[in-house]
């Protein structure tokens, strides 16, 4: 298989050719199936500096239009460490890799064999795609309610820990975006308000101007945040944490008990 040939399934799409003993991927390709990637308004963009300080010290730069080898994929795949990326290297090793070394391509030319067998390996494709949905389907529940308990316990919590747990919850989605932790802030505000249907900026307003009748001192009142907004009121502290929870099974985020002890 000298030319690039696309491989794709329900979930992934990379393009690969064989030269000599080795298989070469389409490293743009390879980092979009990982979720190495941003995006801005609404395009996907690979983060090549993540890219390339995934790859080993000796490796050339990569970019767009470049190929890499089959250990590099994983290397990459192994520094991405996420679902998405399990799933990629399971398609990968199970599926395409080894129908490549066997026929050269991923896949079969049907178009010769018999109406009877072409209906035949239709059906079995068929039941092949849906067996796999559905272990897929399953082991996203399995994960998303390991999460869902995990959080569960980690945001029952006092008024006195919460906050400080919050925090770095958003920090680590912060590092996971390239540290844009105002912006992850920021919406998770956003969202608080749809959902509380509420302006934290006029509470927080609200909240200085009473204080300030009661006579509390400035240096107190300029300190007042969105958080303690939040904080006064029962209602908004629990869709808050409903919120931060949500973005942080969104991001892949596992934070441990142990880290807030």
């Amino acid at each position: 298989m000298n030319e690039l040939q696309t491989f794709e399934n329900e979930l992934f799409k990379v393009s690969a050719k064989q030269e000599g003993e080795q298989i070469m991927f389409d490293v743009e390709e390879v980092a979009k199936s990982l979720g190495i990637t941003d995006k801005k308004n609404g395009t996907e963009y690979v983060r090549w500096s993540r890219v390339n300080s995934y790859l080993p010290e000796n490796s050339p730069l990569v970019a767009k239009g470049d190929l890499i080898p089959e250990p590099l994929v994983y290397k990459l795949a192994f520094k991405a460490s996420n679902e998405i990326a399990e799933k990629f290297q399971d398609w990968l090793a199970i599926e395409v890799i080894p129908q490549i070394r066997k026929t050269g391509s991923y896949g079969l030319d049907t178009s010769q064999l018999s109406p009877e067998l072409q209906m035949v390996n239709g059906l079995f494709q068929s039941l092949a795609r849906q067996e796999l949905e559905t272990k897929i389907l399953k082991e996203e529940m399995k994960s998303t309610n390991e999460k869902v308990d995990n959080f569960s316990e980690i945001l029952a919590l006092n008024p006195t820990q919460w906050r400080k747990k919050v925090n770095a919850i958003i920090n680590k989605i912060a590092q996971k975006r390239g540290g844009a932790y105002q912006d992850v802030r920021n919406e998770s505000y956003q969202l608080l308000e749809e959902r509380g249907k509420c302006i934290l900026s006029i509470r927080k307003t609200n909240k200085q101007r009473k204080m300030a009748l009661e006579g509390v001192v400035k240096s107190r009142i300029d300190k007042v945040t969105k958080m303690d907004v939040i904080a006064d009121d029962a209602r908004l502290t629990e869709i808050y944490l409903a919120v931060v929870k949500e973005l942080a099974i969104k991001h892949n985020i596992n934070i441990e008990r142990s880290e807030f002890q």
